[in-house]
């Protein structure tokens, strides 16, 4: 599947196209005022990374409507293509990696923006629980560690520190009705960048 070997920005962009046809600088705007800024590409990154999903056949460019202008002829809107949107779902639906939970967390975080509302309300908190379990499984570990390291130094009781924050968030995002509101929260503020804001609020918000 050609979703397979997509950067993590890569699939970022094709998830937000999934979630609203953007352009360019649509995407911009979002990077420069949502938290979505930590994935922020440096300048001329963005072009190049929509240009390979489109090679790709993940994305294409929506006709423009008629009657715009010359500068409507102009902005590509990108949108996703079926193929897109299926490599998308697998995305979401990848299975999380324990090693590699804490490093990819923000990662996973935008997974869980991006699955509401695509995926089964069963399905993100099973996701959640996963996410908090793998954490839990690295804070026992590092608590296992540090009953033979001298916690004298405060980096073993840092990380330790750290590794039980994460596990906080996940477990609290996955009540329903917190999970259900945080990913509407991000989801409709995507929408308002993108549509403005008189763009409807998404289903169940």
């Amino acid at each position: 599947m050609a979703g397979r070997h997509l950067t993590p920005f890569e699939h970022i962009l094709l998830g937000m196209i999934c979630l609203a046809p953007a352009s360019g600088y649509d995407l911009k705007r979002i990077f420069a005022v949502t938290p979505m800024g930590l994935y922020q590409p440096s300048s001329g990154a963005l072009y190049p990374a929509l240009r390979r999903l489109e090679l790709k056949g993940l994305i294409q460019t929506q006709a423009p409507a008629e009657g715009r202008g010359q500068s409507a002829r102009h902005r590509h809107v990108y949108e996703p293509t079926q193929t897109g949107r299926a490599a998308h779902m697998t995305w979401l639906r990848t299975p999380i990696e324990p090693a590699t939970a804490s490093r990819d967390l923000g990662l996973h975080l935008m997974r869980f923006v991006m699955m509401e509302h695509l995926l089964s309300t069963g399905e993100v908190l099973t996701f959640l629980q996963n996410l908090a379990g793998a954490l839990a499984a690295l804070t026992a570990q590092l608590e296992q560690y540090s009953g033979g390291a001298d916690l004298t130094d405060r980096h073993p009781r840092l990380a330790i520190d750290r590794a039980g924050a994460r596990v906080t968030w996940p477990r609290l995002a996955g009540r329903p009705a917190t999970a259900i509101r945080a990913g509407c929260r991000v989801r409709n503020r995507l929408q308002a960048i993108v549509h403005g804001p008189s763009m409807r609020t998404a289903r169940g918000c």
